[in-house]
């Protein structure tokens, strides 16, 4: 049976690897935009989010000893 910790653990890592997923595919379908205006706004701040979100994730981790 996992600890409370390993739990925590997997599931800081498991979501870290998602936002991370989530900013590179953000960061690739921006290049791909052919409107320079509009969706390739939304695009970039849609990876900053999901970067923002990826930092905050990494501090908590941090924080709780979670490598």
């Amino acid at each position: 049976m996992l600890s409370e910790k390993e739990i925590m653990n997997y599931a800081f890592k498991d979501i870290l690897f998602h936002e991370e997923v989530l900013a590179k595919k953000y960061a690739e379908l921006q290049k791909e935009v052919t409107d320079p205006h509009q969706i390739q706004k939304k695009f970039q701040g849609l990876e900053m989010a999901a970067r923002t979100r990826y930092n905050v994730l990494s501090q908590k981790m941090n924080g709780l000893g979670i490598v």
